[in-house]
C-alpha cells in the first residue's frame, strides 16, 4: 500500500511541535501555516473578459443566430491567420462558453448531428 504524502501545512505544524523551545522557528512555522491556510483567489483574465464583451456586443447587433466560425470571420474583418486583427475560432468558442455560463448567450442546437450550433443573445 502506498504511503500518504504529508502536506506542507502538516510539515510546518510538526516542525513547530518538535522545535517548540525555539520561538523563532515556531513563529516562522505559524506564519507559513497561516499563509498556506488562506484561500486562493482565482486569477481573472481581463483580456478574455473584454473579448467576451466584444463578442456579446457583436451578437446584440447581429440579425440572426451565428456559429462560432461566422463570428470569428466577422470579427477578423478579413485578416488572415497570423496577421493582426485575426480572431480564431477557439478564442470565439471560449468567449461564447463564458457568455453561456453567465446566461447572456443561448446555444441553439442544429437540427441534424452534422449541423453546427448557433448562438444568439439571451
Amino acid at each position: 500500500m502506498a504511503e500518504k504524502k504529508i502536506t506542507r501545512k502538516e510539515l510546518f505544524a510538526r516542525i513547530a511541535e518538535v522545535m517548540a523551545n525555539d520561538a523563532e522557528v515556531v513563529e516562522m512555522c505559524e506564519k507559513e501555516i497561516a499563509r498556506l491556510s488562506k484561500p486562493r483567489k482565482p486569477r481573472e483574465n481581463k483580456a478574455a473578459i473584454a473579448f467576451a464583451e466584444t463578442v456579446h456586443e457583436f451578437l446584440v447587433g447581429a440579425d440572426h443566430p451565428m456559429t462560432n466560425g461566422e463570428i470569428a470571420t466577422a470579427l477578423s474583418n478579413g485578416a488572415e491567420k497570423g496577421e493582426d486583427g485575426y480572431v480564431s475560432f477557439q478564442k470565439v468558442a471560449a468567449a461564447v462558453r463564458r457568455l453561456e455560463g453567465e446566461e447572456r448567450v443561448v446555444r441553439i442546437k442544429g437540427e441534424k448531428a452534422k449541423d453546427k450550433d448557433t448562438f444568439e443573445v439571451a
